[in-house]
């Protein structure tokens, strides 16, 4: 299997329905096979059951969706989905289609070209934006790429785009390392992908802003400055 997706989902009822359908018209349109996993992170909507009434029937492209039973966070989600998942390209994509599928191959060209991981950048030329953030989000977004520029010793654009691709054996040396449950999952991933010496791509797509957002915009903040924090100290406790 060429390609696996794996879409961490949190209340996703509304969504879900769109992404897949996406997702199929996008992948069947591929020379290869492929699988998407809806990984449900304890939602307590219908996110599970609208997702498998939605499932196409395809020979080419596997839907499926797992389930651990409670709400662990979206790091938590994409580490189990990782694990799970069978391509040789693993990607995690944002549910509400923010970055258009047909971006993918812009991923997998990197990872065929050597890269070990590639990121879409809302940052860097070529990239444009069709809707953008609210702009206390704009503002706080800057604040947070500082931070993580300077004191997370981050170098990459942009660490929160939720589109990423790893080869399937850099996804699974760097989300074998990762213990962040939460939003800030990526920017531990980074770090690890970084220390293992790993080779980073990053690439221009299209992106609109999801105004349904799963972010609060205090107690979001202060939990993620928590687990910066966490991050940082075991960054540390493993120079050593």
């Amino acid at each position: 299997m060429r390609l696996s997706i794996v879409i961490p989902a949190f209340n996703e009822e509304a969504k879900i329905a769109r992404d897949i359908e996406a997702a199929y018209e996008f992948l069947s349109a591929q020379p290869f096979q492929s699988e998407v996993l809806i990984v449900n992170d304890g939602s307590r909507d219908k996110t599970v059951q609208v997702a498998e009434g939605h499932f196409p029937k395809s020979d080419k492209v596997q839907f499926r969706v797992l389930d651990y039973g409670q709400n662990r966070g979206k790091g938590y989600a994409v580490r189990y989905g990782m694990k799970e998942a069978k391509g040789e390209i693993c990607a995690f994509v944002d549910a509400g289609l923010c970055v258009p599928y047909k971006y993918l191959l812009s991923g997998i060209c990197e990872i065929e070209n050597g890269a070990d991981y590639a990121i879409a950048s809302r940052r860097i030329a070529g990239t444009k934006i069709n809707r953008t953030q609210p702009m206390y989000r704009k503002v706080g977004s800057k604040v947070f790429w500082y931070v993580v520029q300077w004191g997370m010793g981050v170098d990459v654009s942009d660490t929160q785009c939720g589109f990423k691709l790893y080869s399937a054996k850099a996804a699974k040396m760097i989300f074998s390392r990762v213990k962040t449950d939460g939003f800030m999952f990526d920017i531990e991933a980074l770090i690890v992908a970084k220390k293992l010496g790993l080779k980073a791509a990053e690439f221009p797509i299209e992106w609109s802003n999801d105004g349904d957002t799963r972010y609060h915009p205090v107690w979001g903040t202060i939990r993620n400055f928590k687990e910066l924090s966490r991050i940082r100290i075991r960054s540390f406790a493993t120079n050593g």
